[in-house]
């Protein structure tokens, strides 16, 4: 994530036109998207909760168990079909989204903010004192 930050400065027209540049947005936020979708897999596995039909509703799980608030967790979980068009190309490729994904990393940030609260939470528990 901290890769795409400095390309957040950049004007879409510059964006747009570079296709390394966009080689680069694409790939990375395709990665920082699949870790979120594998840590939601995790917790949910680690909690032994009911497994979901897909990342969608793994997201939606998350908020169902409290890892994440569950607005915030259906906000987040249509980032899993931007993952899969982004990885399989099932469609043509948005650029302007990809783009407007690249202004707002701040989604994942609060991801892994709730995920580094919700392991406090489970070292707290384990470790009491």
């Amino acid at each position: 994530m901290r890769r795409l930050e400095p390309l957040q400065t950049r004007p879409i027209d510059e964006f747009l036109q570079d296709t390394y540049l966009r080689d680069i947005v694409e790939r990375n936020l395709e990665i920082a998207v699949q870790c979120c979708i594998d840590i939601a897999a995790r917790i949910i596995s680690i909690e032994g909760a009911l497994k979901p039909r897909d990342a969608y509703e793994g997201f939606v799980r998350l908020g169902e168990l409290g890892v994440l608030p569950a607005d915030f967790a259906r906000k987040l979980a249509p980032m899993s079909g931007f993952r899969n068009i982004l990885a399989h190309e099932y469609l043509a490729i948005d650029w302007d989204l990809v783009y407007e994904h690249l202004q707002n990393l701040e989604d994942i940030y609060r991801f892994a903010d709730y995920i580094r609260q919700w392991l406090r939470t489970r070292v707290e528990c384990s470790n009491p004192l």
